[in-house]
């Protein structure tokens, strides 16, 4: 019994002592006492117990530097009870914040138990200046296996509505255009006193609803907006004292950028030896008076070299177009061996619609009629030199667009406004083709100015510069002062220069005239 004692460990008074200190300190973590001593560690005074133990209220600090209100003075025991009371009431947000209300999507989704008929509607605008207007029609129909069959149930309707224009004919209409035509013309009104639409306008625009059609199931090749829309009017007149008769196109001015001509240019850059797109030639053309080949014709017969190696081993559905191809580059070889023709590039000419010229009105003009292109207080001779298509007006040479707007070029038009006028004077080409000669060509453009009134004070034509023309040598330098007098002059000079025999005779014969060929100087017959 003693020994079994012994094993069971026994509480002393230090143990129960350590027990009570511990029970006391966690006891002493639900009474005050722990804040009190941090708050004496950490130096702050003590608060005070009771109702009034709460500092009192202070007011917000300010949001932005520099706005900083006084701290206010202590209010008496009243003011704090107020005070007090406004804490109890429940605090309310000065503003409220609405998000827009989150929609999900039933799940599962919801599967349509039938498609929508009824007609839907898009309208776009295309690149080419086209207002497309969609509309789709959901009909009901029966069985596919059954509406499937008849070609009718799946078809589409286009219809383009065009307005069709009406030709100018009054006065006071084209000096809207261009105010400044009554200034330049004296005898305007004489001239549309006497004019009437000319039926090329009507032809004109048939050609064109003639192009639509052909073009309409292809949007991509329909004739655009701005070329349906390029001719303003065509008029004929005859002046009553004159009978000179005139040709007046109003239209914009696009480009062209075709001919050459060996005689007066032996060399062409690259990007023109090499293009596809540039012709050779012009409708207005003469014999050649030179032997020098045209700059072209070696890439031609590199390219009809070309086609028939091609042709050889070409298959069948390939053959006819390949034909067509050397036909072609045939035709064209022999036209440079034989003709020269006017360089865009050099030249200032109009293209004319192929309706229109060599036709057999008197008021259809000629290739090689001379012409006045007016562009604001501008007046510009030219040449009536190629052809262009039956449904277009309004082109000009590279040189002459040039001039007119210096941004101009092949793929620029210098004129987008229907402000071009051409005045065409049917008959006056001149009997015999040939390069133009510049000071004829502003000379006799007058002289048909005036046959239909003139121009007016301080209107002249523009003066065109031949680029061609060989430059004059240059002149001799002048000799230093105090040489080449007589003093100076050696006796043997002098003794020649004192020889009757060189001296000329009173009443000399005339000496012949010797005829300069053409490939020295500018040729003065054609226009």
């Amino acid at each position: 019994m003693k020994a079994h004692r012994r094993g069971i460990p026994r509480l002393t008074w230090f143990k129960l002592a350590v027990c009570i200190c511990l029970a006391a300190m966690a006891a002493s973590l639900f009474t005050p006492y722990p804040a009190q001593i941090i708050r004496a560690l950490n130096g702050e005074p003590e608060r005070e117990t009771g109702s009034d133990a709460y500092p009192p209220h202070e007011s917000r600090p300010a949001e932005q530097p520099g706005q900083e209100e006084p701290a206010p003075s202590v209010p008496p025991a009243s003011a704090r009870d107020q005070e007090d009371s406004r804490l109890a009431t429940p605090w309310e947000p000065e503003r409220t914040i609405a998000l827009p209300p989150v929609q999900y999507p039933p799940f599962p989704p919801v599967l349509p138990t039938r498609p929508a008929e009824g007609a839907m509607t898009n309208i776009y605008e295309l690149a080419r200046g086209l207002n497309l207007k969609t509309q789709v029609n959901f009909q009901p129909g029966t069985l596919a296996s059954k509406d499937r069959e008849t070609k009718s149930n799946y078809q589409m309707t286009l219809t383009l509505n065009v307005k069709q224009p009406k030709a100018l004919t009054r006065k006071e209409d084209i000096l809207k255009i261009n105010p400044k035509l009554e200034a330049m013309l004296p005898g305007l009104p004489i001239l549309f006193n006497q004019a009437r639409v000319s039926p090329y306008y009507g032809q004109i625009y048939v050609r064109k609803q003639t192009e639509i059609r052909k073009n309409l199931a292809s949007l991509l090749k329909l004739l655009d907006r701005h070329n349906y829309y390029d001719t303003e009017t065509i008029l004929e007149t005859t002046h009553p004292d004159t009978g000179r008769k005139l040709l007046w196109l109003q239209s914009e001015m696009d480009v062209v950028s075709d001919g050459s001509d060996g005689d007066r240019l032996s060399s062409m850059p690259d990007k023109i030896l090499k293009s596809s797109f540039y012709q050779p030639s012009t409708s207005y053309r003469w014999k050649k008076r030179t032997d020098k080949p045209n700059p072209l014709l070696k890439p031609w017969q590199q390219r009809l070299a070309g086609y028939k190696k091609t042709l050889e081993k070409a298959p069948a559905a390939e053959k006819a177009a390949l034909r067509r191809k050397i036909d072609h580059a045939e035709r064209v070889i022999e036209e440079l061996k034989r003709y020269s023709f006017l360089i865009s590039e050099y030249d200032p000419f109009i293209v004319v619609p192929l309706g229109v010229v060599n036709q057999s009105s008197s008021f259809s003009p000629q290739f090689g009629d001379y012409a006045v292109v007016i562009v604001g207080d501008k007046l510009y001779p030219a040449l009536v030199g190629d052809a262009g298509p039956r449904y277009k007006t309004g082109e000009g040479s590279l040189r002459l667009s040039k001039e007119i707007n210096p941004k101009a070029g092949p793929y620029s038009r210098p004129v987008s406004d229907l402000v071009v006028s051409y005045l065409i004077f049917p008959g006056s080409a001149e009997p015999e083709a040939g390069p133009p000669d510049y000071a004829k060509l502003t000379a006799k453009c007058q002289e048909l100015l005036n046959d239909i009134g003139g121009t007016g004070k301080g209107f002249k034509l523009h003066q065109w510069e031949d680029l061609l023309a060989p430059k004059p040598p240059p002149a001799p330098p002048a000799p230093k002062p105090g040489t080449g007098n007589a003093a100076e002059t050696p006796a043997k000079d002098q003794e020649k220069t004192d020889d009757p025999a060189d001296k000329p005779a009173e009443n000399p014969a005339p000496a012949p005239l010797k005829e300069t060929p053409p490939s020295a100087a500018p040729s003065k017959t054609g226009p």
